[in-house]
């Protein structure tokens, strides 16, 4: 069961699931693997549940990790937009301040 944030930072609490984003993660142990190649693939795999909160989901998302699991790491997409973003928000108070000297 989902109770926070898969983000170990973030204690945000799971509540709604419209809220942030939800992930599917199909496990399967080696020992479940040998298992499957002898019944040739009739066992099903282990579905495991990983919640992200709106705003860890927006910076972050869940990969796999050979040894250490599923793990939090930085958006591309995200880490590409920010400079955009940052000039988009320094013109915009450049604009703002430059309509304030005009008006005075």
């Amino acid at each position: 069961m989902l109770h926070k944030c898969a983000n170990p930072a973030c204690l945000v609490p799971f509540r709604k699931l419209r809220q942030g984003k939800l992930f599917l993660v199909e496990k399967e142990s080696l020992e479940e693997s040998t298992l499957r190649r002898a019944h040739r693939g009739q066992l099903a795999n282990r579905i495991e549940y990983y919640w992200l909160c709106d705003q860890c989901a927006f910076a972050l998302t869940l990969s796999y990790e050979k040894g250490r699991g599923v793990v939090t790491v930085p958006r591309f997409d995200v880490a590409k937009k920010k400079p955009a973003e940052a000039e988009h928000g320094q013109e915009a108070s450049a604009n703002a301040t430059s309509r304030t000297e005009q008006s005075a």
